[in-house]
Parts: C-alpha cells; structure tokens; sequence
C-alpha cells in the first residue's frame, strides 16, 4: 500500500504528545539510513563476545528477558 506524504503528516498530527520522541527518533533513523552505509562487520568473535552470547542465550530460554512490545508499552505510560 502506498501511502503520500500528506497522508503521513496527517497521521502524525494524530499522535499523542507523548509518543512524538518515539516517532521523531525512528524518522530520523530512516533518514540516516539512507545517507549511510554501515560496514559489514568482520572481525572474529572474541571469547568475551561468544561468552556473552552463550549468556543471553540461557537467560532468553529461561524467560528473563524482555519483550520489546512490553517496553514500548511501559515507556507510553
């Protein structure tokens, strides 16, 4: 679905105050993006990096950690 830019500006009037950091934040994002590329990184695991991976790993599995709808939620509240 193609969506103009007048329709976009209407949808953002409609937002809540408290929301617009939350947007402004991801629209400038999108812009960047399109002005820079970011290197692919290659340099080699290091042992702290596959440890710290292994780490969040077992946390996620044992459900400790977060759900970013969840944060999104708190942070609107």
């Amino acid at each position: 679905m193609a969506i103009s830019k007048d329709e976009l500006s209407k949808m953002i009037q409609q937002l809540p105050e408290q929301d617009l950091d939350l947007v402004h934040n991801l629209v400038k994002r999108l812009i960047n993006s399109t002005d820079s590329h970011i290197p692919y990184d290659d340099e080699p695991l290091t042992e702290d990096d596959k440890r710290a991976i292994k780490e969040a790993k077992i946390e996620y599995q044992q459900g400790k950690t977060l759900n970013l709808k969840d944060i999104e939620n708190e942070l609107r509240s």
